[in-house]
């Protein structure tokens, strides 16, 4: 297990387990230091509020954007909850979401996949996403894991995908720095077109962008090596995480992310 997973969705967005449900896990597995990132909203941040002598909770999400055309990942780490602007964008994109997800499940339905659009708006509780669609495509038993639905026909490509509301990357670094958070990219290499990652990175940084997720449960040893020069080349910080949504899903809390020494300087970063 690793010291610190930064990188968890919950129940509120479109993963499995409850908040409560995650810190017990995480804590049985000898986790040290967790965040819960989920998509677009912050519903599960009120975990953040309980104390445990044996883990850190850090406040965090998961927001969606684009860079010229490209799909990426923006986490932001120690924001303010409360902050009434984060709230208020975050209503909005929460409304787009259950629009996207209607679209999707009309797309499937045209295929003969017969999902119901309120079981997945239920699953997703209030922020619903594609894992939530993925999920129900298997229970529904089109497909035999939330891997291959996924992958099948939610990306970008696929018969199903369903282009979302996105800010844009500058608006999401400004919304989590005026949150007084500090935003780091996620999962780099599942960016559509690898070849201009570090090309984003070198644009992001110029607007604030102040970490690199090097570790992923989707991440070659390869990308990790490169990911994590890029990170020493640009001065930013390395974070990683599990990424978990599911108990399905082939990863675990705790899984993927970063050591004692890592956390120090990522816990250093929210200083600078």
């Amino acid at each position: 297990m690793k010291f610190c997973d930064l990188h968890i969705h919950s129940s509120f967005s479109d993963g499995k387990l409850t908040p409560e449900e995650i810190v017990s896990t995480a804590r049985n597995k000898g986790v040290k230091c967790i965040s819960i990132t989920d998509h677009d909203t912050l519903d599960a941040q009120y975990i953040t509020n309980n104390k445990y002598d044996d883990l850190d909770v850090i406040p965090g999400i998961e927001l969606s954007t684009e860079v010229n055309g490209i799909e990426i990942h923006i986490l932001g780490y120690f924001i303010d909850i409360e902050n009434e602007n984060l709230k208020k964008v975050l209503t909005e994109l929460k409304f787009y979401r259950k629009e996207r997800a209607k679209s999707i499940v009309s797309k499937l339905n045209k295929m003969g996949i017969d999902i119901d659009i309120s079981e997945v708006l239920k699953n997703g509780k209030e922020t619903v996403g594609r894992a939530n669609i993925a999920l129900e495509i298997v229970k529904k038993g089109y497909e035999c894991n939330y891997k291959t639905a996924f992958n099948k026909y939610l990306v970008q490509g696929k018969p199903a995908y369903e282009k979302g509301k996105k800010l844009t990357y500058k608006e999401a670094i400004k919304l989590i720095i005026n949150s007084k958070g500090i935003a780091v990219l996620a999962h780099p290499g599942k960016i559509y077109k690898a070849r201009e990652v570090e090309n984003i990175i070198k644009e992001l940084r110029c607007y604030g962008l102040k970490g690199i997720e090097v570790y992923h449960n989707s991440h070659t040893k390869e990308q990790i090596n490169k990911f994590y020069n890029l990170s020493k080349k640009y001065k930013m910080v390395v974070t990683g995480g599990s990424d978990f949504h599911c108990c399905l899903s082939e990863c675990e809390i705790g899984s993927e992310g970063i050591d004692s020494e890592l956390y120090e300087k990522f816990i250093g970063a929210k200083n600078k």
